[in-house]
C-alpha cells in the first residue's frame, strides 16, 4: 500500500530560522540570525491568507500561492505551494489539502524535542499537466527530509470543469472491474520497469544475488498495484493525450530504487478507462501553441524616470526569490509604474506555471536567475539531483525568456563545495535581508529593505503579500537617498564575474 510519509507540510508556531542566506558569506547572516532567534513566527491558516485573492479575465487562470516559513537550514522549515484559479471549487479543495499537511507538520514539528539534533524540511510544489475546457490536471510533488536525504511522493488533482467537481478514481473507470482490469495492466508494466531498473544496476555481486532480490520484490510490486485508490492517487494525463502512474518509493520497492512513472499504454487506456472520459478529452485534448520566444530576447533598456542622477549615481539591486506567484503581476506592475528594473530568482516549477508572468518579466527588462527547480536544501541533496535542480530550470526559463539565467541563487544560501562547482555562472548572496518571510509587516519590511547603502544587494520575496505592500515605499526611500535601483547585469556593469563564485554585494 502506497506510504504516505511525506504528507506534512505546513506553517508552525516555533522560533524559526534566521535568513535565507544563513550560509553566505559576510556579517549580514549573523544579524540575521540575532533578529530570528527571539521572535515566534505567528500561525495563519491558508483560507485567512487567500480570502482576499481574486483573479479576473486579463490575468493567467492558473497561479502559484507559496506559503513559506523559515529560512536557515539548520532549522526546520518549508515551503508549499498550490494552485490559485478563477475557480473557488478548486481554491477550496486544493487550499484544504495544503491545510491538512500545515496541521500534520505542525504535530510533528510539536513532537521534536528541545534537545533533538533534527531538523524538518518540507516542500510541496506542483506542476500543470493538462488544461482545456473540460479538465485541469495538477501534479504535486511533496519532498520531505528529517535531516538527511529527502524522501519524495506524488499524487494528482483531476477536475472536471463542466461540472464543478473533482473527479475521483472510480470516475475515470465504467465499474470497479475495469478499475481491476486497469490496475492489473499496470502491475506488468510496473513490473517490467522495475526489472529493467534491477537489470541496470551495478549493486550486484552476480547475477545470483540479482535474481534473488528481483524474486523478493514481487510480493512488493503485487500489493503496491493493488486496485485501491491509494495506489493510483498519482495517475494523471498530459497535452500530448499521454497517461501516466507514478509509484512512489517504497510503494512497489524498497526506497533505494527511487520512483517509478510508468507509461500506460494507449491501448489500456482505451479499454479501461471511462468513454466519456475520453471523448471529451477526445474533443479538447490539443498541445498548447508554442511558446512564442522570439520576439522575447531582452529589449532595449527604456528611458524611464529615476532620481535626480546619472550612471555615476550610487546604486542598489533589488531581488525577489522563490515565484512567481499570485502576488508577482502585482509587483511589476508597481515596479513599471516606478519606473524600476529588478532581478527575479525563480522556481522552475512556478515559472512553468506562470509563462505569462516570465515573458512580462523579460519583455519588461528585468533580469531572470534561477532559484533551483523545488527549491531543495543543497547542502543535504545528491550530485546528481543538484545537477537535475538547476538543469531542470535552465530549461523552463530559456523556453520562455530565450536564454539561460545568467545568475543562481542556492535555497536558503545553503551549499556544499561540491554543489558550488555545478553552477557555472555567478553565484549570488545578498547584503540586505529584511527578513520578510518572518515579519509579515509591511512597514517593517519597508524600513529593513530601505537601509540598504550603496552597492547592497536586496533580499525579499515575491511571493508574501505585505513585501508586495511593502514596495512602493521602499522604491521612495530609496531614490530620496538618491539611489539608483537597478538589475543585477547593471550593478555589476563594467566588471568580469567569476562562474562558482558567491557575490553578496557590487562592491
Amino acid at each position: 500500500m502506497k506510504r504516505y510519509n511525506t504528507l506534512l507540510f505546513g506553517v508552525l508556531a516555533l522560533s524559526l530560522m534566521a535568513s535565507c542566506g544563513s550560509r553566505q558569506s559576510g556579517d549580514s547572516s549573523a544579524s540575521a540570525d540575532s533578529l530570528a532567534s527571539a521572535d515566534v513566527v505567528e500561525v495563519t491558516d491558508l483560507a485567512t491568507l487567500t480570502e482576499d485573492l481574486t483573479l479576473d479575465d486579463t490575468d493567467e487562470d492558473v497561479q502559484v500561492f507559496t506559503m513559506k516559513i523559515g529560512n536557515d537550514p539548520e532549522r526546520s522549515h518549508l515551503t508549499v505551494s498550490f494552485p490559485f484559479t478563477k475557480y473557488e471549487f478548486i481554491n477550496e479543495r486544493e487550499r484544504n489539502l495544503s491545510q491538512q499537511f500545515i496541521d500534520e507538520f505542525r504535530a510533528e514539528v510539536a513532537q521534536l524535542s528541545q534537545e533533538s539534533t533534527a531538523t524538518l524540511d518540507y516542500n510541496q510544489h506542483f506542476e500543470v499537466k493538462y488544461r482545456g475546457d473540460s479538465f485541469i490536471v495538477f501534479l504535486y510533488t511533496r519532498s520531505t527530509s528529517r535531516g538527511n536525504n529527502y524522501d519524495d511522493s506524488s499524487y494528482a488533482s483531476i477536475f472536471d470543469l463542466e461540472h464543478r467537481r473533482v473527479v475521483s478514481i472510480a470516475d475515470l473507470f465504467v465499474d470497479e472491474d475495469a478499475f481491476e482490469g486497469f490496475a492489473s495492466e499496470m502491475r506488468a508494466a510496473a513490473s517490467e520497469a522495475v526489472r529493467l531498473r534491477l537489470m541496470q544496476s551495478k549493486d550486484f555481486g552476480s547475477e545470483h544475488e540479482r535474481q534473488t532480490v528481483w524474486v523478493e520484490m514481487q510480493s512488493g510490486i503485487e500489493e503496491g498495484t493493488l486496485a485501491v485508490d491509494a495506489n493510483y492517487d498519482a495517475l494523471f494525463f498530459d497535452h500530448e493525450g499521454n497517461w501516466y502512474v507514478t509509484f512512489d518509493k517504497y510503494q512497489i520497492v524498497s526506497g533505494s530504487m527511487g520512483t517509478f512513472t510508468v507509461p500506460v499504454p494507449s491501448w489500456v487506456v482505451r479499454r479501461y478507462v471511462h468513454p466519456d472520459i475520453l471523448r471529451r478529452l477526445g474533443r479538447s485534448l490539443e498541445p498548447d501553441a508554442p511558446q512564442e520566444i522570439a520576439d522575447l530576447e531582452k529589449p532595449e533598456e527604456a528611458a524611464r524616470p529615476l532620481t535626480d542622477d546619472d550612471s555615476s549615481a550610487p546604486r542598489v539591486a533589488l531581488t525577489f526569490d522563490d515565484g512567481p506567484s499570485v502576488y508577482t503581476p502585482r509587483l511589476l506592475d508597481i515596479l513599471k509604474q516606478e519606473g524600476v528594473k529588478a532581478t527575479f530568482f525563480v522556481l522552475g516549477k512556478s515559472a512553468a506555471v506562470q509563462k505569462q508572468t516570465m515573458k512580462r518579466m523579460v519583455e519588461e527588462g528585468h533580469n531572470i536567475g534561477n532559484h533551483s527547480y523545488d527549491h531543495k536544501n543543497f547542502a543535504k541533496i545528491s550530485v546528481e539531483e543538484a545537477r537535475r535542480q538547476i538543469g531542470r530550470t535552465d530549461e523552463i526559463v530559456g523556453e520562455v525568456a530565450g536564454q539561460r539565467p545568467s545568475y543562481f541563487r542556492f535555497p536558503y544560501g545553503a551549499y556544499t563545495q561540491d554543489k558550488l562547482t555545478l553552477v557555472n555562472r555567478p553565484i549570488m548572496g545578498w547584503s540586505v535581508d529584511p527578513l520578510d518571510w518572518k515579519y509579515k509587516d509591511a512597514d517593517r519590511v519597508a524600513l529593513e529593505m530601505s537601509k540598504a547603502g550603496p552597492n547592497a544587494i536586496v533580499l525579499a520575496h515575491d511571493i508574501h503579500k505585505t513585501t508586495i505592500e511593502a514596495i512602493p515605499q521602499v522604491i521612495r526611500n530609496l531614490k530620496a537617498k538618491g539611489y539608483r535601483i537597478v538589475t543585477l547585469d547593471e550593478l555589476f556593469a563594467g566588471r568580469t564575474l567569476k562562474n562558482n563564485q558567491v557575490y553578496s554585494s557590487g562592491k
